[in-house]
């Protein structure tokens, strides 16, 4: 927005003073009065090209306590905007860690109203989440497997999901929800607290219902994501191993058992698990029957980002599971990305060169049951998928989207908003040998650096091209 600028003696004016933009009186810049910044209660920012500051004052919250405080954000030194709010603890892994994940939760301290920030293309967030990222120090993993996943899902229509998903919105807004992530997008940030530097984080974008083109009151927009679901690949949808973010339930709370409280939801739920239990037993046709069930381009490009990221924590958990036409017997479900911090030679449990991009083999068949995770569905779709495997991953190889190169300009771009120096404080700060939740870094410290993401990446990249002999001809 480019704001009016009056200079000169004002008392020759001729024209009104202007109660909007700013003025500059004798070198003092001043707002007209309806342009005061604390009346509006929606705030657009770009996306970085300098670090982010994010400055708190107020208690550090416990695991059990969401104290008050004021926030302010800086680009470099030049003040974006300022809020009130509370923050707490985020995620489930951050409750063992000593570096743990914080949710800000913004308000206008004129209005009392929540403060809504879009950053760039996001969608609007009345909260902030800032990953502390305990067992990825680097700050890379999760940001750059969903950037590549997001550049995969694109590469055939331009778009990341279905262009009648995005048309459902004609009547509300014109369908102007392209901007929809399907994942998670990530930037780094410097946090400080009450003057001191608390460390490095990771401000996250949400991922809430927009971001999955879900509309809640449409019982046909289902969205749901695992949490450790054991029973998956028997064929039993339990709810209560599942979070049901979409669509709205009323009086529901995460794992909740919705089999009374919804039973249509909890019946188009059961519909696509069962499937999916009878094709890893045998007892139903996966090609023969896949398409009354699944988006298949989805479901390939889960398992081809998850084999080339090494990700093993993204078989029984870690995955956004949805349909925006699901029923108790009908219905096409997608997949989506999500919570990829344990990836690139992290593995949980596994330390030393086990986990390296050339000794881990097919993630999605998991021989040496790495991470605890049965790999079901994903393992099946190694036999009965293959060529569509294999063609998809040529594919994508051909286009540049899977491509060393590129993947190391993106994380040199990534981490070029980090100050070495602020790096190496919260180095200080959190030692990489203390507690980090799921994974024991100091038994991983060589894999602590932007070197060995990059080398992982270009690794495991000719080992798939080697057993799917693609030569780049």
């Amino acid at each position: 927005m480019v704001h009016p600028v009056i200079t000169g003696d004002r008392s020759l004016a001729k024209v009104a003073t202007p109660t909007t933009g700013v003025f500059s009186n004798g070198g003092l810049v001043q707002f007209g009065a309806n342009n005061t910044s604390d009346q509006w209660d929606y705030i657009t920012l770009s996306k970085p090209t300098r670090p982010w500051r994010i400055l708190i004052e107020g208690d550090l919250p416990t695991t059990s306590t969401t104290p008050s405080m004021s926030v302010s954000f800086f680009e470099g030194t030049t003040p974006l905007f300022s809020a009130s709010g509370t923050w707490q603890t985020q995620g489930q892994s951050s409750q063992g860690a000593l570096k743990q994940n914080w949710k800000l939760k913004l308000k206008n301290s004129s209005t009392g109203n929540k403060l809504s920030l879009r950053i760039g293309d996001w969608f609007p967030m009345t909260s902030v989440t800032l990953k502390g990222y305990g067992t990825d120090r680097t700050l890379v993993r999760d940001s750059l497997t969903t950037a590549i996943w997001r550049d995969m899902r694109k590469a055939s229509t331009g778009l990341l999901a279905p262009k009648e998903a995005y048309q459902y919105f004609d009547g509300t807004d014109l369908g102007i929800h392209t901007s929809a992530l399907l994942t998670t997008e990530g930037f780094p940030a410097e946090l400080w607290q009450n003057g001191t530097f608390l460390g490095m984080y990771v401000l996250r974008s949400p991922a809430d219902l927009p971001d999955y083109l879900m509309d809640d009151s449409n019982n046909q927009h289902v969205l749901i994501q695992p949490q450790h679901a054991g029973n998956i690949w028997n064929g039993t949808f339990l709810s209560t191993e599942w979070t049901v973010q979409s669509p709205a339930i009323s009086g529901y709370d995460d794992q909740d058992d919705i089999s009374t409280s919804a039973p249509g939801i909890n019946a188009a739920c059961s519909r696509i698990v069962k499937w999916l239990g009878d094709c890893v037993s045998g007892n139903i046709d996966a090609r023969a029957t896949y398409y009354q069930y699944i988006d298949l381009q989805s479901f390939l490009d889960y398992v081809l980002i998850c084999e080339l990221a090494g990700s093993y924590d993204s078989m029984q958990n870690n995955f956004e599971l949805g349909s925006w036409n699901a029923t108790a017997t009908s219905g096409v479900w997608h997949m989506w990305l999500y919570d990829c911090d344990e990836t690139w030679g992290l593995i949980i449990g596994v330390g030393g060169t086990q986990s390296d991009a050339d000794q881990i083999g097919w993630v999605m068949e998991n021989p040496n049951n790495y991470g605890w995770q049965n790999p079901g569905f994903f393992q099946l779709m190694h036999s009965v998928f293959r060529p569509e495997l294999r063609a998809r991953w040529v594919q994508l190889r051909k286009a540049g989207i899977i491509d060393a190169r590129r993947i190391q300009r993106w994380i040199a771009d990534y981490v070029g908003l980090i100050d070495p120096t602020m790096m190496q404080q919260d180095l200080e700060n959190w030692s990489l040998t203390g507690a980090t939740g799921s994974i024991d870094v100091s038994m991983n410290i060589e894999k602590e650096s932007v070197s060995y993401i990059m080398n992982y990446a270009s690794t495991r990249i000719a080992w798939i091209d080697a057993q799917w002999g693609y030569s780049g001809a």
